[in-house]
């Protein structure tokens, strides 16, 4: 007898050979698939529990390669500052945030993934990352997998001028400040992918640097040292490498530290890279990891179709949440069709099966986790999820792929099950009180922005004119 069996649902595999069955069964044994084919076939098969699934489609979870620790609870804040934002999201994560706020937004946005059927997740703690200490990538961590997610998030040596200021708040609300130098960047993020693997069996610490190539406020000499040493720790470890990258940054990788170019490398944005770069991509075998909706995008230009053709590995990403973003998966695998079939006046690019692998089997290789996620395949992991299909915009459910990738949203997905274990259940959160959650993140959003002293960062006075 299994644990968990679903029934009667319209299974997408998503494996090698694009198995589908119109109406199909899963067998779950604690946390992974052990079964899975038409129902014709289940016999007398049951489990300790069933559900029918008849009226949905079943698919692998989808795997959001990229998105920032934090976030969350400074959305839209500051969206209309003249070239501020950057400054006042670095202000907010390194002088106004503690590890409650970390643990609470880490719940929060891990919630909203899940809830638009993301069973995992990669976070940069901060939007540079902030690396005076191990706890807020802990508590985000933290936070995260309590919902039920599966959490890989990361530090790594931040962007920006050096020295930066980091504070620390005590229960009396006094604080402490620290000079944050890159040596302490390179100690904090090797001791927490040392410290915090292997405490939960949902939770990846990785080193996730804010850029890696040549960073425009550091020296030559800096950005070599510094792509060494994030090299060295992820290998040293054997967790990913995971950061951002743009024109000229490849090229400076090649010319100074052509070991960082490997397949475990993958490189957020990637817009503006030459000709060149894109070659070495081809040949070396890092992933772009692409965020269609985010701001690098939009004054930028990653070339998705021409990747694609050279055999450069790439993902569809979020970037979630700030400014203008959510964690809304289904809405980027419209987005990247729609942007590069306008940009090419084609169509036909980017079929609908394509761009789903992008979503879950191309970003769990990414990650190396692709033995365990990305796929329904007996022996990987139960990371499942099931969209309600008997809704108009849905019906009638035939041409199932492209039914879901242009027309299905994240509120569609009411089952996600992630290793074995139902994490949600009808839209409602079953390992969390989503009550809590909001109220949590509510309270530290409230001490946060008490701490910024800034009510401009809310106060839009262009918001109804054609130009911000």
């Amino acid at each position: 007898m299994w644990d968990l069996l679903l029934t009667n649902g319209v299974i997408i595999t998503v494996d090698g050979e694009h198995h589908l069955y119109d109406k199909g069964y899963i067998g779950v044994e604690g946390d992974t698939i052990a079964a899975i084919g038409p129902m014709e076939e289940l016999g007398e098969r049951t489990a300790a529990r069933v559900i029918d699934c008849k009226g949905h489609a079943i698919l692998p979870g989808l795997v959001d390669g990229h998105g920032h620790g934090g976030h969350c609870l400074i959305r839209t804040l500051g969206e209309h500052l003249d070239d501020g934002w950057e400054e006042m999201a670095e202000t907010i994560y390194y002088r106004c945030t503690d590890p409650e706020f970390w643990r609470a937004e880490g719940a929060l946005a891990a919630a909203e993934r899940l809830k638009f059927g993301t069973t995992t997740a990669v976070s940069m703690v901060g939007s540079t990352p902030r690396v005076d200490s191990i706890l807020p990538v802990q508590a985000n961590l933290e936070g995260s997998v309590a919902t039920g997610i599966r959490q890989l998030s990361g530090i790594g040596s931040p962007y920006g001028a050096f020295p930066k200021v980091a504070r620390t708040y005590r229960e009396d609300g006094s604080f402490e400040d620290t000079v944050v130098t890159p040596e302490m960047a390179y100690k904090t993020t090797e001791e927490a992918v040392r410290t915090l693997n292997g405490r939960h069996k949902r939770m990846m610490c990785i080193v996730a640097p804010g850029r890696m190539g040549r960073r425009p406020d550091e020296s030559d000499e800096a950005n070599i040292r510094h792509n060494r040493e994030m090299h060295r720790i992820a290998e040293t470890y054997d967790v990913p490498l995971h950061t951002h990258a743009y024109g000229g940054d490849v090229q400076f990788m090649m010319d100074h530290t052509p070991e960082v170019l490997t397949p475990r490398l993958s490189l957020t944005h990637s817009t503006g890279y030459s000709q060149q770069e894109l070659e070495i991509l081809a040949r070396t075998g890092p992933y772009v990891f692409h965020g269609p909706t985010t701001h690098a995008n939009a004054v930028g230009h990653c070339p998705v179709q021409e990747m694609l053709e050279m055999g450069i590995h790439l993902a569809v990403v979020t970037d979630g949440t700030a400014g203008d973003r959510s964690f809304d998966l289904w809405r980027d695998m419209k987005n990247v069709q729609l942007f590069q079939r306008f940009r090419k006046r084609d169509g036909t690019l980017l079929p609908c099966g394509k761009v789903l692998e992008l979503v879950t089997i191309e970003p769990a290789r990414a990650l190396g986790l692709d033995h365990l996620i990305g796929s329904l395949e007996v022996g990987k992991r139960a990371d499942i999820i099931a969209v309600n299909v008997m809704q108009p915009h849905l019906a009638p459910f035939v041409m199932p792929v492209q039914r879901l990738v242009y027309h299905a949203m994240g509120q569609d997905v009411d089952l996600v099950i992630v290793d074995g274990q139902i994490a949600m259940e009808g839209r409602t959160l079953t390992q969390i009180s989503e009550e809590k959650v909001l109220e949590d993140a509510a309270r530290a959003f409230e001490k946060m922005i008490s701490r910024l002293n800034r009510p401009e960062v809310m106060q839009n006075d262009k918001l109804y004119e054609l130009r911000q």
